[in-house]
This record gives C-alpha cells, sequence and structure tokens, in this order.
C-alpha cells in the first residue's frame, strides 16, 4: 500500500504542470539598493522616481519568455539609496507588426501564473483588461490597441499602498505640467 501511494505521488508530481513565476527578488514596497547591486543602478526618471529594465529571461528562466518581453521596476523616492520598488511591469515591446502580441507569450503567462481569465474565441483580438488580487498585491494585465494599430500589452504589479503613492506622484506631475502650460 505503501508504495502505491509512493508511486501516486511520484506520478502526480511529475506530470502536474508546472506554475513557475518569474523571480523579481524584492517585492513592493522593499528598498531597490539590493536589486541595484545585484542587476544594475536605476534610471532616473521623474524627480523622485526611478525604473530599472531587465530582460524577462533573466528574471523569468523557465517561463518561456524572450527578450522581447521586458520587465521594469518603478521605485519612488528622491534619491537611489532611499527609493522603494512601487510597481513592476512585465512588457511586451511589439514591432510595427504586434509580432509578440500575435504570439501571446504574455497572457499565457499571466493566466498561468494568475489565473485564467475569458479573451473570447480569438484571444489575439482580446481588447481590454482583467485584474486579480492575490496576497495582497493589484495585478492587472493589460492588452489593448492603441491609436497607431500597435498592441499595448503588459502586467502591472503593485499593492494598494503602492497604488495610491504612484497615483499621488502622477497626479503631482501632472499638475505641474498643467501650471507650466499655464504660465
Amino acid at each position: 500500500m505503501r508504495n502505491i501511494l509512493k508511486s501516486l505521488f511520484i506520478l502526480f508530481i511529475s506530470i502536474a504542470p508546472a506554475n513557475a513565476a518569474c523571480d523579481f527578488m524584492i517585492n513592493i514596497g522593499d528598498k531597490g539598493t539590493k536589486i541595484f547591486e545585484k542587476i544594475a543602478p536605476p534610471m532616473p526618471m521623474f524627480e523622485g522616481q526611478f525604473m530599472l529594465p531587465v530582460q524577462a529571461p533573466e528574471l523569468c528562466p523557465n517561463d518561456n519568455l524572450n527578450d522581447m518581453i521586458a520587465v521594469e521596476y518603478v521605485f519612488l523616492g528622491e534619491t537611489e539609496e532611499t527609493a522603494n520598488l512601487a510597481a513592476i511591469r512585465i512588457i511586451a515591446l511589439n514591432d510595427g507588426e504586434n509580432t509578440e502580441a500575435n504570439k501571446l507569450t504574455l497572457m499565457n503567462y499571466a493566466k498561468k501564473v494568475y489565473g485564467d481569465f475569458d479573451t473570447g474565441q480569438n484571444p489575439q483580438i482580446f481588447n481590454n483588461f482583467y485584474a486579480w488580487e492575490k496576497n495582497n498585491k493589484l495585478i492587472i494585465y493589460k492588452r489593448l490597441l492603441n491609436s497607431e494599430n500597435l498592441v499595448d500589452e503588459e502586467i502591472f504589479i503593485t499593492n494598494d499602498e503602492y497604488d495610491m503613492k504612484l497615483g499621488e506622484f502622477y497626479y503631482k506631475i501632472e499638475q505641474e505640467a498643467e501650471a507650466k502650460d499655464e504660465s
């Protein structure tokens, strides 16, 4: 009886699909210094914001994500030393033919890691977004056709606290830009 149970357990483990996910190395809210030391220093974006792009295969070696998928770490903080991870974006880098989006690589990754969602009969024409709340994280998959007929496709990961902080940060930048335009 023990051998049968042991065999069934081994069989189950070997045929069960792997639910691999990217290893982002840090969590939302963590200081960026750990990842800056391992990968590279971030690039300044707006004052108080930094970004660190990484090709997906470096962080997701077992997920069939290729070099046309990028991971962008978005940090908020006045300096590199005080910058905290506010969001992670996994982005399809499409050419003029939407080659990467048409492969459905990022969509399939989102479904595998975060959960299935209805894309209709033809997933290649899915033009919408889907959101999950898991483990105190907000995850949004977006696939939208832009005005240039290019598919903007990404997975955006944050939490409630940093979703609010990012919203406030971008609102402040927008207000400053409007004030400049008026003067």
